[in-house]
């Protein structure tokens, strides 16, 4: 057990070392460029390594690009075209390519996405013995997203959005099983509408403001979904000024909440932006709810760090929360302005859960996307 703990730190050391290389020397080759202010567009680019005891070491790319659709409308936020693509050591793959448009002094956003993959995860199957163990699956996944949204009242915004997806997963289970538990292939098709109120003062990186976001999606066997069930998503995030906006808190919170014939597909996890530090996926379940606060100092020049705690629950109802334990999570972060004109910032996150950790590299903030 010694031994394999001494190997274990070995390699998160060595991985976090090659991420600091590259934070100090990727950002530096992109400044240079930007200084120009004809430039009409302005690229974002960062390498991914990230390490995780569920999926072994984790290497990628992400970058964007960033404009303006009319170079008269200084209202709009910059439009921006990404492709994102990862691999692991395990086998996991995932690319996508995403557009987010801008346009008519804001009144009108737009998005669209599409990736495919396969994940090789773990999922946490409680037990009547030794409370449980991880089952280990893999998902063969295609996706396509659209959604529009337009300015309706002041800041307030009214849209639709509509997913194609099918999911094809297989469980590592004993072969007794029946192959109609370990074997799982449908269609998680939904639409529905959001509605967003949005006094940020940005798009990707706010320094002030709030916005309220609700989004309900169905996902209805009419739409060739597997399953009739819904999701209900409600996120808020305040952002607040500290003498500057070289200092910032932000306070988050988001809840997901899933009702009906839910698959195993259709559940959320407790991960990524809401918290970070679990990577493990032990805590999934129906409805996720989660708190958090984040501190935000730029220290010198485009160099800047955050500072990250929150508490999470995963249950299958409201009535569990009060008699679920809470999900901790806490972190620190390293930040570069690599695009000062657009706020883009890059940079890592490390954090920790119970019992679990995880890294995260960003092309822009939290809570931005």
């Amino acid at each position: 057990m010694v031994n394999n703990s001494n190997a274990l730190l070995h390699i998160n050391f060595k991985y976090v070392l090659i991420i600091l290389l590259l934070l100090f020397s990727v950002p530096e080759t992109y400044a240079k460029t930007e200084n120009d202010s004809t430039k009409k567009v302005k690229i974002a680019a960062i390498p991914i390594i990230n390490y995780n005891a569920s999926q072994g070491a984790l290497i990628g790319a992400l970058g964007q690009a960033f404009y303006k659709l009319n170079a008269q409308d200084t209202i709009s936020p910059s439009s921006s075209t990404g492709l994102f693509g990862i691999y692991t050591t395990n086998s996991t793959f995932f690319t996508a390519l995403f557009q987010n448009l801008y346009w008519n002094e804001d009144k009108w956003r737009a998005k669209v996405a599409a990736g495919f993959g396969q994940m090789n995860f773990q999922y946490w199957q409680q037990l009547p013995i030794n409370d449980g163990a991880f089952v280990d699956f893999s998902t063969d996944a295609t996706f396509a997203l659209a959604r529009i949204e337009r300015k309706v009242f002041k800041q307030l915004y009214f849209g639709v959005e509509g997913t194609l997806s099918k999911a094809e997963t297989g469980f590592d289970l004993p072969d007794f099983v029946p192959d109609s538990i370990r074997y799982d292939s449908r269609n998680m098709n939904n639409i529905g509408i959001l509605l967003n109120y949005d006094l940020r003062d940005h798009q990707m990186n706010p320094y002030s403001g709030f916005n309220v976001s609700f989004k309900n999606l169905i996902y209805k066997t009419w739409l060739n979904s597997g399953n009739d069930f819904n999701k209900i998503e409600l996120v808020y995030n305040h952002y607040y000024p500290i003498k500057n906006e070289r200092n910032i808190i932000v306070s988050r919170f988001k809840t997901s909440i899933a009702s009906g014939d839910v698959p195993f597909q259709g559940q959320s996890v407790v991960g990524q932006d809401d918290i970070r530090g679990y990577t493990a996926g032990k805590y999934r379940n129906n409805q996720i709810y989660a708190l958090q606060a984040e501190y935000r100092w730029r220290f010198y020049k485009k160099w800047g760090m955050v500072g990250f705690a929150g508490l999470a629950s995963a249950v299958e109802s409201a009535s569990d929360l009060f008699s679920t334990s809470l999900l901790p999570g806490a972190g620190v972060g390293l930040r570069y302005m690599m695009i000062p004109s657009e706020r883009i910032n890059v940079g890592f996150d490390v954090a920790a859960g119970k019992d679990d950790w995880g890294l995260y590299f960003r092309i822009g903030e939290s809570f931005g996307r």
